[in-house]
């Protein structure tokens, strides 16, 4: 772990009879405890600086929680808590009214709110561009950000409906001097340059750019280890201008990227993404610059472990805001590859993949978005991309048999179209074709992939 990343959260999620005191107050109506608030009046529990507003010109920082909005916090649950607190088994053993009780509320109530909820070190950020308002996500004082409350109104109706609800809730949070009127106006700015709720044109005549288009060098790397040369002159020959080498630092199909990357630069291909290791970021930062810029590539991705608990997401979140901070100065990105297991529900029904999400900073953190693995444990990679605009610029391209089992893109059971008129919301940048078992080999699956991909209209 870097030195000096501390995860957003370190709690699971709050004690069952919390959790149900809060749904009871309309607080909580998702499987995530994020909060349910529809005006000013609802959002008071929330907002840490009742009765000690913030000056107009300054920002309380985002890691300082008020002790006296927790206190406040604690009075205004508190009656909602007390029928879910268990009898005493006799009248002796029961303080009534009494400082124990007033502790034990206090300290089980002022934990978070909102766990695994939208990080801190983002911004209010509906998608890329204009989308993103640039204002500081803010922690209202119990755990829950501007971002938890805003999507705990989700799903949207459409677009107007969307722009509304985070309009009225902007205007709450300034009313209680949360945020300033030129942020506010920011936050509804960018509502309204938002892609969320917004029906997608679906005319089915638009071809995916060609430029845009590549290939993981997974699919073929039986043959890079042997005849680099031959396979990436293979692949640019069927029309790839694009592909994406995996190993670790220095060692690409047994090459290092000085070695390599000459090979794939004089068959013609340029290499936007490159796929390395957890243990390269941690360990050797520098190594994964140098690399990166050998190959040209602004993008540099990692894939998780299927042995993952929510904490080890979180610590890999903070792994990647900070690392990702560092590589942006060097004008690259550090983006996460999903396998399936990211979207198994954990406890409090929250999924590590969410966890990843939430708490990586947009402006620092991509995500390579694999279709396959998604659609394989019933993740609707449309949902993903309404759920978290603006997050996904590379796309692992690969398609499902029938039986489950790996097909060549156009060949099996995914409908790419209906996920591609989805593009600018997901902010795509490269979309790479792939196939873990091809067949027969790895280039005549990769250029079939290509083929069809080339031919498909959305």
């Amino acid at each position: 772990m870097v030195a000096g990343c501390v995860p957003r959260h370190h709690r699971p999620g709050r004690p069952i009879r919390q959790r149900e005191a809060a749904r009871a107050l309309g607080l909580v109506r998702d499987p995530h405890y994020l909060p349910h608030t529809t005006s000013a009046r609802n959002l008071q529990p929330f907002l840490v600086y009742l009765g000690e507003p913030m000056p107009s010109d300054s920002v309380r920082p985002s890691h300082i929680r008020s002790r006296r909005a927790r206190q406040l916090l604690a009075t205004s649950l508190a009656a909602a808590l007390l029928p879910f607190t268990p009898a005493p088994a006799s009248a002796a053993e029961a303080p009534t009214n009494g400082p124990g009780t007033a502790v034990a509320l206090t300290t089980q109530i002022t934990e978070d709110a909102c766990p695994w909820g939208y990080t801190t070190s983002s911004t209010v950020f509906f998608g890329q561009d204009q989308a993103n308002s640039g204002v500081p996500n803010r922690d209202l004082g119990n755990g829950c950000t501007i971002m938890d409350v805003i999507w705990a109104e989700a799903p949207f109706a459409n677009h107007g409906r969307f722009v509304s609800t985070v309009s009225g809730l902007a205007n709450a949070l300034q009313q209680d001097d949360l945020i300033t009127k030129e942020e506010r106006r920011s936050i509804v700015r960018a509502a309204a340059h938002s892609e969320i709720g917004s029906t997608q044109p679906a005319p089915g005549t638009r071809a995916l750019p060609d430029d845009r288009i590549g290939l993981v060098l997974y699919t073929v790397r039986a043959t890079m280890a042997t005849a680099p040369e031959a396979t990436l002159g293979a692949l640019a020959a069927c029309g790839y201008r694009n592909a994406e080498p995996s190993g670790a630092v220095n060692n690409f199909y047994g090459r290092t990227a000085t070695a390599l990357a000459p090979l794939v630069a004089d068959a013609g291909l340029s290499v936007p993404s490159i796929g390395i290791g957890l243990g390269d970021l941690r360990n050797n930062l520098h190594g994964v610059i140098a690399n990166a810029r050998t190959f040209g590539a602004k993008y540099v991705r990692i894939s998780g472990s299927g042995s993952w608990g929510l904490h080890d997401y979180a610590e890999v979140a903070a792994t990647l805001n900070a690392v990702g901070a560092e590589l942006k100065q060097a004008g690259i990105t550090v983006a996460y590859h999903n396998h399936g297991f990211e979207f198994t529900t954990q406890s409090g029904g929250v999924r590590g993949y969410d966890v990843l999400v939430r708490e990586t900073d947009p402006n620092l953190v991509a995500m390579e978005l694999d279709l396959y693995w998604a659609v394989s444990v019933g993740a609707d990679p449309v949902d993903l991309i309404q759920q978290y605009p603006g997050r996904f610029p590379l796309f692992h391209v690969k398609d499902m048999a029938a039986d489950g089992s790996f097909a060549d893109v156009g060949e099996g059971v995914i409908d790419f179209a209906r996920i591609f008129v989805h593009s600018t919301m997901a902010g795509v940048d490269y979309y790479l074709t792939e196939n873990d078992s091809p067949r027969p080999d790895g280039v005549s699956s990769a250029c079939d992939s290509y083929a069809n991909l080339r031919a498909l209209r959305y």
